[in-house]
């Protein structure tokens, strides 16, 4: 009920009425109508994450963009736990556009009552062109994630508690409805043992508008080199807008909130119970209004 309670305070801190903020929301506004004059293909996804992963969506410059995610236990979790609603891992975020086309973000979660924070820097390279001089957009991300509080000994090294990242993504908009991404990944990822190894993954994204606000996005990234006891991560999610907000629904075998956890670290399978709901919220706030506006 306490965890509940909390859930309840956060989601109506989250949608504060939308007359408190004079400005227009610049990131999540409502797709437009396609321009052929317009130099770029925008809106390839709707927010920085397709679900887990992040998309080729960059916030825009003096705009704070706030994440809310969550998760479920595992359906597997049995009646006692309510198939997985008893529990909870959460992750509280901010990534901010401090100029045109790079990004950062900033978070904290929980897993297993460990506690992670971590942060990431994300630059667009490319943009896709309308007119295909430029097929794709080309994103580069370098990110770290770290071990605060763990049920283990507090003699770990920073070296055992941390964990990086780099990411580069791949995305093509084919048409107004359908887009297609591909994120190759290098990880330096201190597992749940505390050893570090390195791994190499491929994420796959894909999302298909369904109306003007709502889209049914898919989500696969298999581990390339040895995982281990893991398993690759599959999710499948519906993107719902309502003015400022966008709510990613979804379910998935991944636990974690960052990519140490979801590409490395998920122990469920979907053929065995181990699938969670969960969603994403994202909210908007124009710190610093650009220029000529």
């Amino acid at each position: 009920m306490v965890k509940f309670s909390k859930f309840i305070v956060v989601m109506a801190f989250t949608l504060i009425p939308q007359f408190l903020f004079s400005q227009e929301d610049d990131l999540l506004a409502d797709e437009p109508v396609k321009d052929v004059k317009a130099p770029t293909a925008d809106f390839a996804f709707k927010t920085t994450k397709v679900i887990n992963l992040q998309s080729s969506e960059v916030t825009d410059v003096g705009v704070l963009d706030f994440k809310m995610m969550h998760r479920f236990g595992a359906l597997n979790a049995g009646a006692y736990e309510a198939f997985g609603l008893d529990q909870a891992t959460v992750r509280f975020g901010f990534e901010y556009g401090i100029m045109k086309d790079l990004m950062v973000s900033a978070g904290r979660s929980n897993v297993r009552s460990n506690k992670n924070l971590d942060f990431l820097v994300k630059y667009k390279l490319l943009s896709q062109t309308q007119n295909n001089s430029m097929p794709v957009s080309v994103l580069f991300i370098a990110g770290v994630q770290y071990l605060i509080g763990a049920n283990a000994k507090n003699t770990l090294t920073d070296k055992q508690r941390s964990s990086y990242f780099g990411q580069a993504i791949v995305t093509r908009k084919f048409n107004d409805d359908f887009s297609l991404l591909l994120s190759p990944t290098f990880l330096i990822n201190a597992k749940s043992n505390y050893d570090q190894s390195t791994q190499v993954a491929l994420g796959i994204g894909m999302r298909q508008k369904i109306s003007v606000r709502s889209s049914i996005n898919l989500e696969y990234i298999p581990v390339l080199t040895n995982k281990g006891d893991v398993y690759n991560s599959f999710s499948v999610g519906l993107d719902v807008e309502t003015g400022g907000h966008v709510f990613q629904f979804h379910l998935t075998n991944s636990m974690g909130l960052n990519e140490s956890q979801f590409i490395s670290n998920s122990v469920d399978q979907w053929n065995a119970g181990g699938i969670r709901l969960g969603f994403n919220l994202s909210r908007v706030f124009t710190i610093v209004k650009p220029k000529g506006f």
